[in-house]
């Protein structure tokens, strides 16, 4: 259980990293040039900015497994400050149990088929410009909620082994 759990751990630490080393990168590429292109040489670019948020979309969902799993994640501080240790980590557990899940499980199941409908149906931009292969982008919804899935387990299961003293 505990190579498991520290797999699963790298995975969604791999999830950030590529999210913080490849699309957050290219997001800022992308929209420098496009801001630079648009203001200065009067061009506009449909697939430019169709990449841009294809970058920002990849990035929130691959990083947003890695930030709940190292608890960079926001919070209503005012009201959790104020419970106990053992209250908060209650309603942790039993959010993550009930909502944050089922809701990542949710996400990966009909993500998936979405994504491979896209594929199947060779979906592309609406625009006349725009970028072909609306799966690609789209691929990133079930694998970012799979990211979410796996980080949401690990904090399940990380109480528990930080109380019988694994940690």
């Amino acid at each position: 259980m505990k190579a498991l759990l520290g797999y699963a751990e790298k995975l969604v630490s791999m999830g950030g990293a590529v999210a913080a080393y490849v699309f957050l990168p290219g997001l800022i590429l992308t929209s420098i040039f496009d801001i630079t292109t648009r203001r200065f040489l009067q061009l506009g670019s449909t697939p430019l900015q169709e990449l841009t948020w294809h970058f920002f979309f990849a990035c929130v969902m691959f990083g947003i497994g890695y930030t709940y799993l190292k608890n960079g994640h926001v919070r209503v501080d005012i009201v959790r400050e104020r419970l106990s240790k053992r209250l908060r980590t209650r309603i942790e557990r039993v959010l993550l149990i009930t909502l944050l899940i089922p809701l990542s499980l949710i996400l990966v199941w009909f993500g998936a088929r979405m994504a491979w409908l896209s594929y199947v149906q060779d979906e592309g931009s609406r625009a006349a410009l725009g970028l072909s292969a609306r799966w690609i982008v789209k691929s990133a919804l079930p694998v970012g909620a799979l990211l979410l899935f796996l980080a949401a387990v690990c904090r399940l299961i990380r109480p528990e082994r930080e109380r019988e003293g694994h940690r």
